[in-house]
């Protein structure tokens, strides 16, 4: 966990499942950040919103698989030109 301007955050590293579930419950509020050693992991505020969505994503819910996987999709797009960025922002 870590801080931003006083608000508490939590760092994942759990993309295609976690970050993916709360991207699909609506959490709007996710910052991909590619780290020193080229992974890329999800920021997110601390807030018992997120807690609550974290709880029950680990009580495995039943969801809409198409929907799901058409946010993990998107999601791993971003992260993957994220992470293929090379120095002057241009994705190799």
């Amino acid at each position: 966990m870590g801080t931003d301007n006083d608000q508490r955050t939590l760092t994942l590293q759990d993309i295609p499942g976690a970050l993916t579930y709360l991207k699909f419950r609506g959490i709007s509020q996710i910052t991909l950040k590619k780290q020193s050693d080229g992974r890329v992991v999800g920021i997110v505020a601390a807030t018992p919103e997120i807690y609550q969505l974290l709880a029950e994503f680990q009580s495995n819910p039943q969801v809409s698989l198409t929907e799901f996987l058409a946010c993990q999709r998107r999601l791993r797009g971003q992260m993957l030109d994220l992470r293929d960025a090379d120095k002057n922002g241009q994705r190799k």
